[in-house]
């Protein structure tokens, strides 16, 4: 390919994609490098496998509690092929119809492994191309933890605990990230007897810290035996085949499959180095306009510091293609959502209420329990809460939310802290009856305490 692109993206995941899809849609002539499947880490082995597993595991639950609403049945049992069966074709059909999208817009899309040459050129498989602009969307790699034992038969990654075929009688689970937590989740209430072992204080550390306790009071009242503040020392095969994790305060887990799932950026390879694209502990650095330290060389998505979402690359994804295009284009993180598919769920959006504290912000915080929400009563879902940070003059600064549903309600209130909304704004929301959304405005409420459902402040 001798043609001059006006940008090469390198990676096809959500990052890629994105990037690719806004360029084409300037009018770009785009071509997008692939070394596996379109639609990347997330697309194929994460996100949408883990939440498709998440939906089958709050069906079975929902199944279990029939009886509730006066349905009768039995205890239900899991299909593992039938269901993996069903996750295969969902995400089939996803990567094609990802595929045909860039197809229909006039992306070039080549298979092979990219690789910097030049500052205007990707070599993919020996095959030079030259470019205006490179945009570096290679996403995350899957790296053992660095413990002994780590390299063990029936210590897993996340893909290969998605594509497990068999519930495990016991498994470990090292790390409260929200992979883990989902995972966890799944398993257990397949049958599965689960530990979760984390190493620091609370569950899912980047949460706010009264949100995670209740997810892990949550999940320890369901039956999952958790360990905090405890770090793994070794994990060792037993006589029986059997696994032992060993704990630094010297307890032992025994486990059949030991989930110990770890994340890098995907640089390796890359010609960065040659090129002088600086790094930091192998994320590539930009600025907020997805601007790597080389003119015309962008990068965005896991390959490049922060947090590993895949909202987050599609974002950063528009915003690289946009200034490449010629377009003024800047990345703002403070309205960027975060979600954990476990049931109930858990989002959040802008500051916790430990992080602004610590930046001495003026704080004020309000609180609904989701137990007396109508329709978590009726849905008999009562654990969670939404909670809502403000700051001076009453500026939303951070929402947070367990509840049935929250990935959906984050986004309102991503929306509100995006138009730097405050608490009256919020108040004024006038939410549909019955729904979980009520719950935030009643958190709003007791900003002021005010709320019409919560006993009198004294």
């Amino acid at each position: 390919m001798t043609e001059i692109q006006a940008l090469v993206v390198i990676g096809g995941g959500s990052g890629g994609f994105a990037t690719a899809m806004r360029a084409a849609q300037l009018g770009g002539r785009v071509t997008l490098v692939e070394a596996d499947l379109y639609g990347g880490n997330c697309m194929n082995r994460a996100c949408i496998p883990t939440a498709f597993l998440m939906a089958a595991a709050r069906q079975m639950q929902s199944v279990r509690k029939a009886g509730l609403f006066g349905i009768r049945t039995g205890e239900p049992e899991a299909d593992l092929r039938a269901l993996h069966e069903r996750k295969d074709l969902l995400i089939e059909g996803l990567r094609m119809g990802t595929e045909q999208l860039l197809t229909e817009y006039g992306v070039t899309l080549l298979r092979g492994r990219g690789r910097l040459v030049a500052r205007d050129g990707v070599e993919v498989d020996g095959q030079r191309i030259p470019a205006r602009n490179i945009v570096i969307a290679t996403g995350s790699v899957a790296a053992q933890l660095p413990v002994e034992g780590a390299d063990l038969p029936g210590v897993m990654g996340t893909e290969e605990a998605i594509a497990l075929r068999e519930v495990p009688a016991r498994m470990a689970v090292i790390g409260s990230q929200p992979w883990d937590l989902e995972l966890a989740q799944f398993f257990h209430i397949l049958g599965s007897q689960v530990t979760l072992i984390e190493p620091g204080p609370q569950l899912l550390p980047e949460a706010d810290r009264e949100v995670a306790q209740r997810l892990s009071k949550h999940l320890y009242d369901s039956g999952i035996a958790i360990r905090r503040g405890v770090a793994v020392e070794a994990i060792r095969q037993r006589e029986d085949g059997a696994l032992a994790v060993f704990l630094v305060n010297g307890q032992e887990v025994v486990a059949d499959r030991v989930l110990a799932a770890r994340r890098l950026p995907n640089s390796i390879g890359l010609g960065l180095q040659e090129l002088g694209v600086r790094t930091e502990r192998g994320a590539i650095l930009v600025n907020d306009r997805m601007e790597t330290s080389v003119p015309h060389i962008y990068a965005v998505g896991d390959v490049v510091a922060g947090p590993m979402w895949s909202h987050k690359a599609n974002a950063e994804g528009i915003v690289a293609a946009e200034n490449a295009l010629g377009r003024a284009s800047r990345m703002d993180y403070r309205a960027l959502p975060r979600c954990v598919y476990t049931w109930p769920e858990v989002a959040w959006v802008g500051l916790t209420e430990e992080e602004a504290l610590a930046r001495d912000l003026e704080v004020t915080v309000g609180k609904f329990p989701v137990a007396i929400n109508p329709y978590a009563m009726i849905l008999e879902e009562g654990a969670g809460m939404v909670k809502v940070i403000a700051g001076r003059y009453g500026k939303v600064l951070g929402v947070h939310v367990m509840a049935p549903g929250a990935a959906d309600l984050i986004n309102t209130a991503a929306m509100a802290i995006m138009a730097e909304a405050t608490v009256e704004e919020l108040i004024h929301l006038i939410p549909a009856h019955p729904s979980i959304g009520e719950a935030l405005v009643d958190a709003a409420m007791d900003v002021e305490k005010r709320s019409l459902h919560l006993p009198k402040w004294e």
